[in-house]
């Protein structure tokens, strides 16, 4: 029986139109199908019109038994108790049997589940593998309640005894370092090959067109108050004629209900994500939100939106509106590539778009440097050979003295 060299276990996987999944796909394309195979708590259908990694997709769904014992309305702390452990139970019986018929030389698991990592850990004891946690958001901070705790607690132990961990920038990579004594890999989540090679527009309105901020992605509360400042600023630059162009899952009702609305807001539901990269291309702003107030505020301190190398790639001026101590902040500011409004206030909001309209060196400047960066830090082959070297060198991640 072939031993392949690892299994990734993601409660998203492509072709879901989700950041993680997403930045899987990419990362994971340069890897030869031979070597791997992919996990998730959800089934996927193979539909040739949708964008599958061309390799074996296997499924941990609870069973019936588990959803009506986690379906009992219990006191809310007692229902995610018996939620996330019954979860990390079944989770980890059902990788023993699969890694059982189908070996591995290591399990990767990511967050956004609280069973992942700590099934993905559990199941590589069994079968006496490696396991590298792979932190796409903060695992203990991206929960709240009773899910903090136990993560809390679970995160030590887990994370000094596996073989690596996997950071997308250098602010998790070094919270990470620090808070567990370990050595974190940095493996950056790129942008696309397509938007890499797309010829650049370098048009720019005259006096008589109207601006168009584009945003693409979701809304929600890791970025609703970067909107209604937006919404705010745009009312104080009436006689520059911005429109506000929004790509995303989330409903005009939904968005409206949150206050983001307007005659110069047009909202685009249910678009195909390469129509989402053209009209990236067409943006004479693209907006680049994280929430001044939010309940994860560390999780959006170590953040690194998969958009934010496809924005780089672009070819067209950033308008970043970000907490001033975030990672994107740094990276913005540290490469000039983009211009950077990270106080939580609409009239220094207006500033900033004013000057991306008025200063066309300001904005050339920019966009040259995002261009670059995007070569340099974002091209999916280079997050390929930082996932393939860890993978090739990792014997383990505690710190030496």
């Amino acid at each position: 029986m072939k031993t392949r060299r690892f299994a990734v276990l993601s409660h998203t996987l492509p072709p879901s139109p989700s950041g993680q999944a997403v930045m899987l796909y990419r990362v994971l394309s340069g890897f030869d199908p031979e070597e791997y195979y992919v996990i998730s708590r959800d089934a996927y259908e193979r539909n040739p019109q949708e964008a599958f990694l061309p390799v074996e997709y296997f499924d941990v769904r609870p069973p019936r038994w588990l959803q009506l014992l986690t379906s009992i309305k219990f006191p809310l702390p007692v229902r995610d108790l018996i939620d996330a452990v019954a979860t990390i139970l079944w989770r980890t019986y059902k990788l023993v049997q699969i890694g059982k018929k189908n070996p591995v030389r290591a399990i990767i698991a990511g967050t956004g589940d609280i069973a992942d990592i700590p099934a993905g850990f559990l199941a590589s004891k069994m079968l006496r593998v490696d396991f590298h946690a792979y932190i796409f958001d903060d695992y203990v901070y991206q929960w709240t309640g009773l899910y903090r705790v136990l993560a809390k607690m679970m995160s030590p132990l887990i994370f000094r005894l596996s073989a690596g961990v996997i950071g997308p920038n250098e602010y998790i990579c070094d919270e990470y370092s620090r808070r567990y004594n370990i050595n974190c890999a940095l493996v950056r989540n790129p942008c696309s090959m397509e938007e890499l090679d797309a010829p650049v527009n370098d048009q720019w309105p005259d006096g008589e067109g109207r601006i168009k901020i584009i945003y693409t992605g979701a809304i929600y509360h890791a970025n609703y108050d970067c909107f209604h400042n937006l919404v705010s600023a745009m009312n104080l630059l009436q006689e520059q004629a911005i429109e506000l162009h929004i790509y995303t899952a989330q409903t005009v009702e939904q968005l409206t209900a949150q206050g983001i609305k307007g005659e110069r807001i047009f909202i685009h539901t249910h678009i195909p994500y390469q129509q989402i990269l053209k009209e990236q291309r067409q943006a004479d702003i693209l907006f680049l939100p994280l929430a001044f107030n939010s309940p994860i505020p560390e999780v959006l301190r170590t953040s690194a939106p998969g958009k934010m190398g496809e924005y780089l790639a672009s070819g067209r001026p950033i308008l970043a509106h970000v907490p001033a101590d975030s990672f994107v902040a740094y990276y913005m500011k540290m490469k000039q590539c983009s211009t950077v409004a990270a106080k939580n206030d609409p009239s220094d909001l207006a500033a900033h778009i004013l000057k991306l309209i008025v200063d066309g060196d300001y904005r050339c400047a920019i966009v040259k440097n995002g261009r670059r960066q995007a070569r340099l830090d974002f091209d999916p082959r280079i997050s390929y050979t930082q996932l393939n070297n860890h993978l090739s060198s990792s014997k383990t991640n505690r710190k030496t003295k």
